[in-house]
């Protein structure tokens, strides 16, 4: 029956739907432009600088290191290759011009043109048993400092590229940077001793970093800086470092712009990263140092798109201007090349504009005395009434705290619920959406994760009875996630027990939402700016850190899938600081009112957000072209080459449309590691050099005795510099090459690398009498630019644009020649 009040139902609905939509606009506003601010101030990069502009600023000449170094990238030089003899000697030759300048101006300058040292290792492509007999050409430069000290710095960058690219971002810009900086200081001389290590054979193996460490200058190594890439340039990061000085040296250098974080030296520990630099040889071998590199996008890494084309002299003068910075700090120090001790430390920017490094010690104490402070804050805002005791009024602060703490766990369960089924759906629906469509991906958990904080909370409704009276009270709310926060801080204290610094973002949740409550207590309740002012206080910085740490996860793994990383652990990353973005909001939610009409929405939202992502292309022509591992092995007994492909999806399709009759007919794919496929077909494009009677020269001859045998050979290649023997059992007591020796381990190969083009190359085997041997000699060819392998030339003249062939390593190609038994 209507009355007097009835008129203003109506007005009540509406003013609740009012302020459930303000409030849910203003939140998504705040954070759909904060995203933008953060993506637009992280990506920005430095203007290259002109040789006057970097003398008068006293910075990096990024003009001048890509105008005359960078440039010279242009074309693959892989080791097994005439353009990688050609790179030497002009590294060479601009070294030498720099020594006859460091000499001008009384600088003490050594050049090591020609490295003779010879190394035997194992390469991570090849199992055990496999031994590679390399010789060194590396690039070796001395400056001498003025305190004419034995302690020396390290600049390492190697120069060989893989077959399949230019090698311009992976490393003609490491390249670059460390002959622009070698340029600098012989006009600008140290106070300390640098090295300048311009390495070869990092691909396939870090053999040129490996060769370094048995040179005489190793010992003199104290601190080393490697510089890397792989991706086509943007930022570089530092994301690996064992030396707390040389980062806190960065951190405090004139470097505009820095950028580093220790979520990568996790990345390659978990084996998410499908690859490894110099920086793992030189730590093994004792010197602390750190790891500078590019990493995004790394859908051109190792492809044919890695040249000058897609990358800029912004990004070089990005890498030049931090290196530089933390370089002239070390090398100005008096005490820092004392010791070569390694450390695990702290450290991380915020926005690229700040760093922060601290060892663990310091780490822990933070995270204790903030654990600390707030357990206290929360006893001594206890406030006593006339109704209760001090006591029974901390009693019952600790049971609404606890309740809220239990529906925050309930929310953040179902959130992470949420995004599992979310993730799991679109993953077997579009495989491999995120490889080109991330950021998409990154709205969509976004959606999974709002639907899942939404839909909780009606269940903690239901299932916790007693929390029915606190869930709209912000005070309350936020009582809880700052007790979640704590129970976080904690947990990243004992992970820094294990010196694992993932959770170095911890403590600014907890301080942020600490500080929003004591705003709300003490701002008046009829301000109009409270709730703004609290909001932002317990939002803003740790949600600055999660775009970054998101934005860092997108930039960096977006398009690890094609390399053989699994697909989940893309979304895992993104989901994470996604989760705990969305978490915050949980008083906010509650703040907002009608959930109901709320979640209802934010479902069908959900849904259609699944939708576009479900039609997606995984691949396109642009930054995300799909990447195909291109592998040729070739009998010359046959008629016939085999080719092998392999990516995550789109394989078979892509290749039923391209290849000839004959090929198609031989094609056979399967799965490989339960996330990839492997294609392999037949071909009679087979490898020039390979169809020349001359290429080769075998010699074997055999002498054995009642228990041994001893077998010598020789071979020739005229066009390879890389040729493997193999055996047919791995149990020979030793082996040799040339005047190395080889006696540890199984032997079941040898991969022989020489400096020159038709050298003889010597080599032997001792075994038992019981059981003969068979022994092949095959090479590797890795030209192809004139029409060297027909093959990979036809096969990438006839993909689309939205897919690229690569090859990890060396040997695009491999050839066998001869096949005895001996």
């Amino acid at each position: 029956m209507p009355s007097e009040q009835t008129p203003l139902l109506p007005r009540r609905r509406l003013a609740v739907k009012a302020h459930t939509l303000r409030t849910y606009g203003s939140i998504l506003a705040f954070l759909f432009f904060l995203a933008l601010t953060v993506q637009w101030i992280r990506t920005a990069l430095p203007s290259p600088l002109s040789d006057v502009e970097a003398e008068t600023l006293q910075d990096f000449a990024g003009l001048h290191a890509y105008n005359e170094y960078l440039s010279k990238f242009n074309s693959p030089h892989p080791v097994n290759s005439r353009a990688n003899g050609e790179m030497k000697d002009w590294l060479v030759s601009v070294a030498e011009q720099l020594q006859t300048e460091a000499e001008a101006n009384g600088v003490k300058m050594d050049v090591v043109a020609n490295d003779t040292t010879k190394v035997v290792a194992e390469s991570f492509f090849s199992g055990n048993g496999e031994h590679w007999v390399v010789d060194s050409r590396n690039v070796i430069i001395r400056l001498q400092g003025q305190t004419n000290r034995d302690q020396a710095l390290m600049i390492n960058a190697h120069y060989d590229s893989v077959p399949t690219s230019h090698g311009v971002t992976d490393n003609g810009m490491g390249v670059a940077v460390t002959m622009e900086l070698l340029r600098y200081f012989v006009h600008h001389p140290p106070r300390n001793t640098i090295i300048f290590l311009f390495n070869n054979f990092e691909e396939g193996g870090l053999i040129g970093a490996k060769a370094f460490v048995k040179h005489p200058w190793w010992s003199s190594v104290k601190l080393f800086v490697n510089l890397e890439g792989a991706g086509a340039g943007g930022r570089s990061i530092l994301f690996r470092a064992s030396s707390q000085a040389g980062v806190a040296h960065l951190a405090s250098s004139n470097a505009r712009f820095v950028h580093g974080s220790p979520l990568g030296n996790d990345m390659f520990q978990a084996k998410l990263l499908k690859s490894d630099t110099d920086y793992s040889v030189f730590t093994a071998a004792g010197a602390p140092g750190m790891d500078i590199a590019f990493y995004a996008p790394r859908s051109h890494y190792h492809t044919p798109r890695d040249t000058l084309a897609y990358t800029t002299p912004d990004a070089l003068q990005y890498m030049g201007q931090m290196t530089l910075g933390a370089v002239r700090e070390i090398v100005a120090s008096d005490d820092l090349l004392q010791s070569g001790e390694q450390e695990k430390m702290v450290y991380y920017d915020i926005l690229g504009r700040w760093m922060f490094v601290y060892s663990f010690t310091t780490y822990q104490v933070i995270n204790a005395l903030i654990l600390i402070v707030v357990l206290v804050l929360a006893v001594v805002c206890n406030e006593e009434t006339e109704q209760s005791t001090k006591r029974q009024a901390l009693v019952r602060r600790s049971t609404v705290v606890l309740r809220e703490l239990g529906a925050t766990l309930i929310s953040f369960v179902a959130i992470v619920v949420s995004i599992i089924v979310a993730v799991v759906v679109v993953v077997k629906a579009n495989p491999s959406m995120s490889y080109g469509n991330t950021f998409s991906a990154a709205v969509y958990i976004f959606l999974a994760a709002i639907f899942g904080l939404l839909i909780s909370q009606p269940l903690c409704a239901r299932l916790c009875k007693p929390l029915r009276h606190t869930l709209s009270n912000v005070d309350t709310c936020l009582l809880g996630v700052t007790a979640f926060w704590w129970l976080f801080v904690v947990v990243a204290f004992y992970l820094g027990t294990k010196q694992v610094a993932a959770l170095y973002f911890a403590v600014y949740f907890l301080v942020s939402s600490t500080l929003a409550i004591v705003q709300y207590n003490l701002i008046p309740a009829e301000t109009g700016y409270r709730m703004p002012v609290v909001f932002v206080t317990q939002i803003l910085l740790p949600t600055v850190l999660m775009l970054e740490f998101c934005f860092l996860s997108i930039d960096s793994m977006r398009h690890t899938t094609a390399d053989g990383t699994p697909e989940l652990a893309v979304y895992g990353l993104l989901s994470v600081s996604i989760t705990l973005i969305v978490l915050q909001l949980r008083p906010w939610i509650e703040f907002a009112d009608d959930k109901r009409k709320t979640t209802i929405l934010s479902g069908i939202v959900l849904l259609l957000a699944f939708i576009i992502c479900w039609t997606l292309p995984p691949f396109n022509g642009g930054w995300s072209p799909n990447k195909m591992v291109f592998d040729l092995k070739y009998n010359q007994s046959e008629p016939t080459a085999a080719v092998s492909l392999v990516t995550a999806i789109g394989l078979p399709a892509t290749l039923t449309q391209i290849l000839r009759p004959k090929e198609l007919d031989t094609l056979v794919c399967n799965q490989l590691k339960g996330y990839q496929t492997q294609c392999t077909y037949q071909t009679d494009f087979l490898p020039v050099y390979a169809q020349n009677p001359d290429e080769y020269k075998w010699n074997v001859d055999k002498i054995c005795d009642d228990n041994v045998c001893r077998v010598n050979g020789t071979f020739v290649s005229q066009n390879s510099l890389l040729c493997r023997v193999a055996f047919d059992s791995s149990d020979n007591r030793k082996g040799w090459v040339n005047t190395q020796s080889i006696s540890k381990g199984p032997i079941d190969s040898f991969v022989i690398y020489t400096d020159s083009y038709g050298a003889e190359v010597h080599w032997g085997l001792e075994y038992n009498a019981d059981a003969a041997r068979r022994v092949t000699l095959g090479c590797y060819y890795d030209e192809w630019s004139n029409g060297e392998l027909p093959a990979f030339s036809d096969l990438r003249n006839k993909l689309p644009e939205s897919v690229l062939l690569l090859h990890r390593g060396q040997g695009l190609s491999f050839v066998q020649y001869a096949n005895v038994v001996i």
